[in-house]
């Protein structure tokens, strides 16, 4: 999580009155990579039924305090600020092997409601899925795997890792693999078992299949090289193409992905590292509201590429993906760390963080004084305002806001049509806010409704008690040192 470009372009000051600005709502400037500077490796992104866009990662440790995120949850109404929901899961399916963990979520919307596949890793991985009412959750484990190392015939020498399910006219299809292979295999009409017999789509050396099919044809991204070897990583994103989904896929080359023995490891490359970022890879794609194609993925700051506890900063990103001639293209094939421009994302009204936040004492323990900016996309708009907050524990809690003395779920605000306004806040933490870092989330929704637009501030409380404001929180990176 990290604070909102907001509050990066127009300082620290927090106001403590409602403030009429100028009746022209400016443009919004492109925000910076990464856009979760949270732990968010292996991004799965679908939009929900509330508009947001949801992602769902693979589990690991912030070196925070907080222990192991089983499967994070982020979402965002405009794909460049992200709010961490919480985690998928309490606990691991009960028939995980002993020792495994969560990782490479593949998330999807269905007419019954959301369904997740997930390795689970380990020295025997399996594929399980998890259903859920809606992409929002909440996710609960199906009873059994529905494919694990081993496997009888003819699924045993699959690579069960990375799912990637692929909802086709002729029914769902399974790609999967982590470097031993990448297979491709049919499923039945639910998505619930294996039915058709493997075809190998990709030869080793690659993991992490994506599937984007655009003018006619399959696209077949994939990731090579070590993902999490610190500075020295040589993670990348490739990519062929095949006009079946069953393949076969080739590069621009003509060469097969499926590589014959002692060959070159064929592919296009996408994204590579550079000087400012380590280890780009394992993609996902998603359609702003202009039709404009993004890619997700993680990326490790240069320079900073580990964790003290050794896990890599898997950072997420995000930058345009163009078609040039039907081949994918993403910018120079170097991750951005500035945009030219952001997705375009039709939003009610944008709510934007300002400058940072204040924590101080009063007769009844604490209160946290903030300022969000509220710009009209074009009509006056009306709701209410909400406050969240997350902190080292991993809990999500409601801050009641202060208004003459009386603690309230919620705020009216309004702005006209072209305005901006900005409101200042006071909230009520229900305890003294411990050592440690926080996310404090202020939304909008419509009168009694869901939240249509958020703002973040990623805030880290000292010993001291003192509040310092941070681009990184709840343990992802050190705060400031990130310029974006």
């Amino acid at each position: 999580m990290k604070i909102s470009r907001g509050a990066r372009a127009l300082g620290a000051a927090a106001l403590a009155v409602v403030v009429p600005l100028v009746s022209a709502t400016a443009a919004v400037p492109a925000a910076a990579n990464p856009v979760i500077s949270s732990i968010a490796p292996d991004p799965s992104v679908q939009r929900g039924a509330d508009g947001a866009f949801h992602v769902y990662a693979s589990s690991d440790d912030w070196s925070d305090g907080a222990g192991y995120r089983l499967v994070p949850h982020f979402r965002s109404f405009d794909l460049v600020e992200w709010e961490y929901v919480g985690d998928a899961f309490g606990s691991r399916p009960s028939w995980a092997p002993s020792g495994s963990y969560l990782w490479a979520p593949d998330v999807h919307v269905a007419d019954a409601g959301a369904v997740m596949y997930y390795t689970t890793g380990g020295p025997a991985p399996c594929i399980g899925m998890a259903t859920a009412p809606g992409i929002e959750g909440p996710w609960t484990h199906g009873g059994a795997p529905i494919v694990c190392y081993g496997a009888d015939a003819p699924y045993r020498d699959l690579d069960p890792m990375d799912p990637e399910v692929v909802f086709t006219a002729d029914g769902p299809v399974m790609f999967m693999g982590n470097f031993e292979g990448i297979h491709a295999v049919r499923m039945n009409p639910a998505g619930t078992a294996l039915i058709g017999d493997p075809v190998l789509v990709a030869g080793t050396g690659v993991e992490a299949p994506a599937i984007v099919s655009r003018e006619g044809r399959t696209h077949l991204f994939t990731s090579a090289g070590l993902c999490c070897n610190g500075e020295q990583s040589q993670y990348r994103v490739l990519g062929g193409r095949a006009d079946d989904v069953m393949g076969p896929y080739s590069d621009r080359q003509q060469r097969p992905l499926v590589q014959g023995p002692g060959s070159p490891l064929p592919g296009d490359v996408i994204l590579k590292g550079d000087a400012d970022w380590v280890g780009p890879g394992h993609v996902d794609v998603t359609t702003d509201d202009a039709g404009q194609d993004w890619m997700l993925y993680h990326a490790a700051p240069r320079g900073s590429a580990v964790l003290p506890n050794g896990v890599q900063r898997r950072y997420m990103m995000l930058d345009r993906l163009d078609w040039v001639g039907g081949w994918p293209v993403v910018g120079d094939g170097t991750p951005s760390s500035t945009r030219s421009a952001d997705p375009v994302v039709s939003l009610p009204v944008r709510l934007t963080a300002v400058g940072g936040a204040v924590l101080r004492p009063d007769r009844d323990g604490q209160v946290l004084d903030a300022s969000v900016r509220m710009d009209s996309t074009g009509s006056a708009y009306s709701g209410d305002l909400r406050a969240a907050l997350t902190g080292p524990d991993k809990r999500r809690v409601a801050l009641p806001v202060l208004v003459d003395g009386q603690a309230l779920p919620s705020v009216p605000q309004a702005v006209g049509a072209g305005a901006t306004v900005t409101r200042a806040l006071t909230l009520r933490p229900a305890a003294p806010m411990a050592p440690g870092r926080y996310e404090l989330v202020v939304s909008v929704g419509d009168a009694g409704g869901p939240a249509r637009e958020l703002a973040v501030f990623g805030l880290e409380v000292a010993p001291d008690g003192s509040l310092s404001m941070g681009s990184g929180a709840l343990g992802s990176a050190p705060l400031g040192s990130l310029g974006g």
